[in-house]
């Protein structure tokens, strides 16, 4: 079983890579052979854990040959799937009822095993309230689907579990998997971390500010916040501990700037794939308008870890116990070259695909040029093999999300929901805003960023798109359909560390040793910044690099100082301990600065420019200083 397994992971990541070289097969066909893999893998590596090994085994062998039978009928007759049949239409053979019946259950059960059980169990309530539409009242009521044309949307046509979703992960998002896990064979992630600790580790504070760079880095490569954890958070979490940082401030550190490798160019994450798919918009100019969110995102954390540095005076680590970065930069350069040619290609408006497929071979080039770096047969196999275990839970979810988003359309569910979110919210934007972003935060709960954000495509979105479109001003109304996928995609993706179900932050803390919880709400903390964001690049798409040149320069001044200004209220902390006032004022100041009201935005500049001097003014009559009591709970404080 496991030299099949193998073999498989083999076979998944060159169909990918051949794919990728010479181009897509059909739709429907590079998706079910991209599944194809996907469910046979899981069922392979993924054993179950009764206390009979035989049942074990006798269950993922029986899955294995279902997955092979109601996936091989597609293979054998597929062109009378394609030709012949008619979606929707036609009636279902026997078979086909069987076999799809099978098929649909096989999708949820492997989901279950790679992703937990909340989406699985998402999708079956679904799937039953397409039968039982007819039975149920008000706005949830509908005609009623029989079980034959939930199976024909699902198994043999490209809108259930075929659909969107899965068509992203069986192109663009399969390649990037492959991508950064090439590079990180290479040995890019240890010149990368190399050059964070040769720029901030000697900083106050420094390791922390070493996780907010490394993890900015290291997320271009793999768009993923728990990847990102338990490789950068392995070195740095013990370091912040080390010199002085609580380690639920460690944790939470760590958690929240591998949260924003999910929104930062120029990988970002796989809800950045599947957003290019509903939006039609290229996936560079995406990660474009996404470019100053995230380093505003970054800004923030590194602000609240440098005034906890001040707070608790903390040092950095000693010069001669930090890596000399230049000299790795001098010997290892050639490892960035592949992100170069990347960024180039995408720039140069080739296909994500073509691009990613060239900046793989680049890297086995490039590697090449030294001989610590070269990269041999098995570092290739281990490379094709990690990367094609990466795509696994990626494959089933969005198949699983994929039912979701078709039976919200079979039903007409959405429709009604983005009637009820008009009706809800009054027609005010900013509570319609409130309101999908609570969404966000209900269904992030259970699900991974990308199914969150494929169920509100159906749900949220479009009631969005219509509200934006309606705006008065032209920068929003002509750009409504960004907008709303951007805003939904940044809140479904800080679900990784937004308690309860914050992954991200529930990996960091046993690096730290540390409660999740406690980890979960300092991550949510220092991440401020992204429960602003959202809200600042809707009201005012200049924080997307729209508009006049005006507009965007003052975006850039005001997000900057913006965040200063609320990062210094929320820490209560400058040079000395500040009062109440103080933060309030810094708070006003921030909030002046990011409405998209150009005078009011200069007025909160003039207002923190005030504040800085009078709080100068002010230290030794309204400031006190931190005590070593203080210093010992800052825990209570964070």
């Amino acid at each position: 079983m496991l030299k099949l397994g193998k073999i498989l992971l083999y076979g998944l990541s060159i169909f990918h890579l051949y794919t990728g070289f010479f181009g897509n097969f059909e739709t429907f066909f590079q998706r079910f052979v991209h599944l194809s893999f996907v469910m046979l893998l899981i069922f392979l590596l993924y054993p179950y854990n009764f206390k009979s090994k035989k049942l074990n085994g006798a269950l993922s062998g029986l899955m294995v040959i279902l997955s092979a039978a109601s996936m091989g009928y597609l293979y054998v007759n597929y062109d009378y799937i394609m030709t012949e049949r008619f979606p929707m239409v036609s009636p279902l053979l026997p078979a086909e009822m069987l076999l799809g019946t099978i098929f649909t259950l096989l999708i949820l059960e492997a989901t279950r095993k790679v992703a937990g059980a909340a989406l699985s169990i998402i999708a079956l309530l679904f799937l039953l309230y397409g039968l039982a539409g007819s039975f149920l009242p008000g706005m949830l009521s509908h005609a009623g689907y029989s079980w034959d044309s939930i199976v024909d949307l699902n198994y043999l046509g490209t809108e259930g579990a075929f659909g969107i979703p899965l068509g992203a992960s069986a192109t663009y998002i399969a390649l990037f998997i492959l991508f950064g896990s090439f590079l990180a064979k290479s040995g890019l992630g240890d010149l990368l971390m190399d050059i964070a600790m040769g720029i901030a580790g000697h900083a106050r504070g420094g390791p922390a500010k070493v996780s907010i760079i490394g993890s900015a880095l290291h997320g271009m490569l793999s768009g993923s916040a728990v990847a990102n954890v338990m490789t950068v958070g392995t070195s740095t979490i013990p370091l912040m501990k080390k010199i002085g940082y609580k380690a639920n401030f460690a944790g939470g550190v760590e958690a929240a700037a591998s949260a924003g490798s999910q929104i930062m160019p120029p990988v970002m994450g796989i809800v950045a794939f599947i957003m290019a798919q509903y939006t039609g918009i290229p996936y560079i100019q995406i990660a474009g308008y996404a470019l100053l969110p995230a380093v505003l995102y970054f800004w923030g954390i590194g602000v609240m870890v440098h005034l906890e540095a001040v707070k608790l005076g903390l040092t950095g680590v000693p010069k001669k116990e930090l890596p000399d970065w230049k000299a790795s930069i001098k010997k290892r350069w050639h490892l960035l070259m592949p992100i170069v040619i990347l960024v180039g290609l995408l720039m140069l408006e080739y296909s994500p695909s073509y691009a990613v497929s060239y900046s793989i071979l680049s890297i086995l080039i490039f590697a090449a040029f030294r001989k610590e770096t070269r990269m041999n047969w098995r570092s290739i196999l281990e490379a094709l093999e990690d990367g094609a275990k990466g795509m696994l839970m990626i494959g089933a979810a969005t198949a699983t999300a994929g039912i979701i988003s078709g039976m919200f359309g079979l039903t007409g569910l959405g429709v009604r929901f983005t009637a009820l979110l008009d009706e809800l919210s009054g027609g005010h934007l900013i509570l319609a805003l409130l309101l999908t972003a609570v969404a966000s935060f209900i269904l992030g709960m259970g699900l991974p960023p990308s199914a969150s954000y494929i169920v509100q495509v159906a749900i949220t979105i479009p009631a969005l798109v219509g509200m934006l479109e309606a705006d008065s001003s032209p920068a929003v109304a002509d750009h409504a359909l960004l907008l709303a996928h951007m805003f939904v995609m940044y809140f479904a993706s800080i679900a990784v560390i937004t308690p309860p179900d914050a992954l991200a932050s529930f990996a960091a803390a046993a690096i730290a040793k540390t409660n999740p919880m406690t980890t979960a709400l300092t991550a949510t903390k220092l991440a401020f910044v992204a429960y602003v964001i959202p809200f600042m690049f809707v009201l005012n798409p200049a924080y997307l690099m729209i508009g006049s040149m005006f507009d965007k320069i003052l975006a850039v001044i005001t997000g900057f100082l913006g965040v200063v200004a609320f990062g210094i209220a929320f820490q209560g902390f400058l040079e000395r301990k500040l009062s109440w006032m103080f933060r309030f004022w810094a708070l006003a100041a921030g909030a002046l600065m990011l409405l998209p009201d150009p005078i009011l935005n200069i007025v909160g500049i003039a207002a923190l420019i005030i504040f800085f001097a009078a709080a100068k003014r002010a230290k030794r009559n309204r400031m006190t200083p931190v005590t070593n009591s203080e210093r010992e709970n800052t825990d209570k404080v964070i």
